[in-house]
């Protein structure tokens, strides 16, 4: 007979998902509130102060992630066009 009030496996999946979902939301949030701050008072149009914004997730690229072997072949900037070698 199953108690109504027990917590099974796929809750506790669920529920840690959630959990993590919502600290990765969070994050985002103070990230990108600091960055408003920030571009606030040092940018000169909307434009600019969005770019900053929606940057404020974004880490630069290292040294070492260029010549990694799994990630020296990404392609780093999606939204330039591709080149051919």
């Amino acid at each position: 007979m199953s108690n109504s009030s027990e917590i099974t496996s796929e809750e506790l999946l669920r529920l840690r998902d959630l959990c993590l979902q919502r600290l990765r939301d969070d994050e985002l949030y103070y990230l990108r509130n600091d960055a408003k701050l920030r571009a606030v008072t040092s940018t000169q149009s909307y434009e600019e102060f969005k770019d900053i914004v929606d940057a404020a997730h974004l880490r630069p690229v290292s040294k070492q992630d260029k010549s990694n072997a799994k990630t020296k072949n990404r392609l780093w900037n999606s939204a330039a066009p591709e080149q051919s070698s």
